[in-house]
Formats: structure tokens, sequence, C-alpha cells
């Protein structure tokens, strides 16, 4: 397929306050890449930012107006069906991209043609825009630990700040899935996953705006139903047939978002499952499926340890649900880290 230009950047917006807005598609504009389009769909918005975005003096820019609001996922598809780009970068209507991010994202493209879908760390600034601390950081080696951890949460790449081939989305009928109202990047990474790499850049390539108006925070319930939908999807190919409950269970214990659930005799019974499940089945790579799992139960250990318990009564917790060795290393964390705040 022949594309016609670059670079096809996307954002979908709804009643974002214009300031912000401003502030998102500006850092857009003046990126040192230039071979781009930029297609902004407003959601049915009703506070005077689809005027703002109407009076934008720019040929790169090409608003799209929704006559009702449907949804961040809807809107996203409607942006990629319009894409010319070779390319489809994503961004999101509160957030800022530093000045390169187009080009290092487009370069490492350009190179790696494996790669079929490319982000960035980012870093999180408050409402005026001062940074305030760094968010996400990669946590997997290569494509076979990228999918194990897929089966306990989504591992990236941060949505607003990824490129994806456009080609491996049309050449396979890839779209957002519209029954997912939030986490809709859970599910397209799932399947991107399938058909090449996906890779992170060190380098801090956008800041994200963190406000109390946020999705994940106003609508964290949705959003978790989303990303179980996801996870319900990769358990019943492994495990073939899962209840709801149990998909509830496996969230609440794999992910790390619940600082209160911890290790039970049920968690090892769970986690044995899938690890019998995966030998029999072959679907993942078995050491990094086993070593995941052995991450996730130590946390929950850690969530198990109450505020005052000796080393010998954590040594216990340790050894009844960890394999030896496994457990002789968390204790060494434990003795370690109880001498470092004897000695503050």
């Amino acid at each position: 397929m022949d594309y016609q230009i670059s670079i096809s950047v996307i954002m979908a917006t709804y009643n974002t306050e214009i300031s912000v807005l401003k502030e998102a598609v500006d850092s857009i504009l003046n990126q040192t890449f230039n071979d781009f389009e930029f297609i902004i769909i407003d959601d049915g918005s009703n506070n005077g930012s689809y005027e703002y975005l109407s009076n934008i003096k720019d040929n790169r820019v090409s608003i799209i107006k929704n006559k009702i609001n449907l949804g961040i996922t809807k809107s996203l598809n409607i942006g990629i069906k319009k894409a010319r780009g070779k390319y489809i970068a994503r961004m999101d209507a509160d957030d800022i991209s530093l000045p390169e991010r187009l080009e290092k994202e487009f370069l490492y493209m350009e190179n790696h043609h494996d790669v079929v879908l490319c982000g960035s760390r980012m870093a999180s600034v408050n409402r005026e825009g001062q940074k305030i601390g760094d968010l996400y950081i990669p946590r997997y080696k290569n494509m076979k630990e990228y999918h194990v951890k897929l089966l306990f949460k989504n591992p990236g790449p941060a949505h607003p700040t990824v490129m994806i081939r456009h080609e491996t989305l049309s050449n396979n009928n890839i779209t957002y899935d519209e029954r997912l109202i939030y986490a809709q990047d859970y599910g397209m990474w799932e399947e991107l996953s399938h058909y090449g790499k996906i890779h992170v850049l060190k380098k801090v390539l956008l800041y994200r705006r963190k406000h109390e108006k946020q999705i994940s925070v106003e609508k964290r319930d949705i959003q978790i139903k989303c990303d179980q939908n996801t996870q319900k999807k990769l358990l019943s190919v492994l495990l073939g047939k899962v209840t709801d409950e149990e998909v509830i269970f496996h969230y609440m214990h794999s992910t790390g978002y619940y600082h209160d659930v911890v290790i039970t005799p049920e968690v090892l019974v769970w986690y044995d499952r899938l690890i019998q499940a995966n030998k029999s089945r072959q679907i993942y790579d078995q050491r990094y499926l086993e070593k995941n799992i052995v991450n996730i139960k130590k946390l929950l250990i850690i969530n198990s340890f109450k505020p005052g318990m000796s080393l010998f009564e954590k040594m216990k917790i340790i050894f009844r649900y960890l394999p030896f060795c496994s457990g002789i290393r968390m204790v060494g964390g434990c003795i370690k880290r109880m001498m470092t705040e004897k000695t503050k």
C-alpha cells in the first residue's frame, strides 16, 4: 500500500479545557518532524473547544466533528479509517509531546522493520505543566516475556506515546475493540503482539498531565472491567474455560494494583493451574511464566506482612508459598532492608 504521508497523528477530545487542549495541539504542530497530518476528532464537545479547533490555521490539521459523543474508542477508529500515513501516532488532548517525539519514533520504526508498535517513556506533569516525576519504565526483555506479562496486566507502551505501523493494522483488519470503552490499548497491543515486536524507547518523549478528571481515576471501575475483558480472552485460550469470578480473582492478585490482597492457599492453586495448563498447551515460554508468577507471589507475600512482624514469622510465610531458592533470596532481601533501617 502506498501511503501519501509519513505519519498520521490521531487525537480525540471531548470538552477538554481549551488552554490545555491548545498546549497539546501546539506540542504536535511544533515537532521537529514535519511530514505528518494531524487528525483531531471532536467527540461532541459543547465547551467551545470545537470552535477553537476550527480556527487553527495549519494545513496539516484535519478536524472531524462527531454529532454526538461516541467515546474515545469509536473516535480513534474513525481517525484510523481516515489516516493516510505510513505510521499512526497517538496523542491525548491533555498531554504534551516533546519536540523530537515524532522524529525519534519515526526513525526507529524506519530502521526496525520487525517492530509494529513503538512507544517511549513519559513523565508526569501537574496542571501547570511542571514535571513531577517519571512514569512507565518497560519491564520486559523480549517478546517472549512480553506475551507472558500480557496475561497478568498491560505491559505497555503507554497509549499516548505510541506509533503504530499502519500496514500491520490494514493487512490484518485490526482496529480498536469498540466493546472496550476504556483500556482499549491493552486489547490492541495484545493483537499487535502476534505480528511483530513491540519496543519502548528509553528517552522521555511525552509529558502526561495528572489531574483528578482523568479516565484512570474517574472511571476506574469501568476501566477494570475492560482490562478483565482482555484478560478473560487470554485466560480462555490458556485454560479452555474460565468464569467471571476466576477472572476477577486473577486480576486482583496479578496486576499489583491492589495493596490489600495477600497470599493464600487459593492463590497457589490458581497459579499452579496456569503453570500446568501451559506445560500442556505450550502457549507461553514456561520459564518466563513461572518467573513472573514468583514475582507476583513475592508482592502478595509483602502485602501479607503485618507491622511489627518478626523475621521468623515472615520466613514462615515466605517458605510456605515460594520455592526454596526464591525464598532464600527474598529472606536475604528482608534482612538487608532490616539492616538498612537500623543504620538510618
